[in-house]
């Protein structure tokens, strides 16, 4: 079973990956963090990844899934969660080509539909405690005098949560996004999940997704 996740920010997309990673012992394949796995190894390759990283290249779709085959390859699970992959149509082909050669296939796309107003509280209403790591929101949980509930300690909000930020990383994401959402809808393959409720009934409605494939 491999499955393709795509959110706009803050649509509580990492959380959902890791409680469908736990059930059904999948892996969470975030490009993001296979590029850091690699750019820290001492292979040729690594070095290679790293440079670009560095200097703020992007990755060419050709490396990216030389990477991905690499990665797949040595995987001992029950499916995927592929995040941040595929970005484009050109990469959705790419990506279909790839597993079929590898004779599996991408058997189910969420898309986690959230409110713009949502989002927004969760992201820009984000506040941490630097002392015992906990995480809170402004908008959402029981706060008082901003001290950390658990330990008292200040809370902090990170600079770049910002109104302006978080409109700008979301009207570009969904422009950007959405041929591929009509590509997968097209194929059939698009299964669109609102991410408005509690993230537990948000993922039963994904596990049932999932179970009637």
């Amino acid at each position: 079973m491999n499955v393709i996740f795509i959110a706009p920010p803050a649509a509580g997309k990492g959380t959902q990956a890791e409680m469908l990673e736990k059930e059904y012992n999948m892996y969470h394949l975030s490009t993001g963090d296979l590029l850091r796995e690699i750019a820290s190894s001492k292979t040729e390759l690594g070095k290679n990844v790293k440079e670009l990283i560095d200097n703020g290249k992007l990755i060419d779709d050709e490396l990216m899934l030389k990477l991905l085959k690499e990665k797949i390859s040595s995987l001992k699970v029950n499916g995927i969660i592929f995040d941040g992959f595929p970005r484009t149509i050109h990469q959705a082909e790419m990506l279909d080509e790839l597993l079929e050669n590898m004779n599996q296939k991408i058997d189910s796309v969420i898309y986690l539909e959230v409110d713009k107003e949502v989002a927004l509280k969760r992201a820009t209403g984000r506040v941490t405690c630097s002392n015992c790591g906990s995480i809170y929101n402004i908008y959402f949980d029981n706060i008082k005098d901003n001290k950390c509930n658990n330990c008292g300690n200040e809370l902090s909000k990170r600079m770049d949560d910002t109104e302006e930020k978080f409109n700008t990383r979301f009207d570009t994401y969904l422009n950007n996004t959405k041929p591929v959402i009509d590509y997968y809808q097209n194929n059939g393959l698009l299964n669109t999940v609102s991410s408005m409720g509690d993230k537990l009934e948000i993922f039963n409605n994904i596990k049932s997704i999932i179970e009637g494939k």
